[in-house]
């Protein structure tokens, strides 16, 4: 989460937003990526107070180079909007993520 916490407690909320879209990204999965295509795709994107997805998010910082891959992750997020509203606690307007997405990359491979 890119956003300052203001105290709350995200946990629960996130995980949920998780799931959501994790289940979304397996149901869109490229046949390629299942094939053992390779690649890393970064989104950042917002989730506003009454859970929606702005217009023009998520936003690729890093693309793959390969579309299939690229759409797969965008998808995710725009299959899994709605989400549920943010918890009443925070007053901000927003809560930006940023969502790494592996294909048949071990995560450790990102310290490198």
């Amino acid at each position: 989460m890119l956003t300052p916490d203001q105290g709350v407690d995200f946990s629960g909320y996130l995980m949920r937003v998780y799931f959501t879209v994790k289940r979304n990204w397996f149901a869109v999965m490229p046949t390629s990526a299942q094939l053992g295509e390779r690649g890393i795709v970064v989104l950042t994107f917002r989730i506003t107070r009454n859970g929606d997805v702005p217009n023009g998010d998520p936003v690729i910082q890093r693309n793959s180079g390969k579309e299939p891959l690229d759409r797969a992750a965008f998808s995710s997020i725009r299959a899994s909007n709605p989400f549920e509203p943010l918890p009443p606690q925070f007053s901000g307007p927003y809560i930006e993520l940023r969502y790494t997405y592996l294909y048949n990359i071990p995560p450790e491979a990102l310290n490198q």
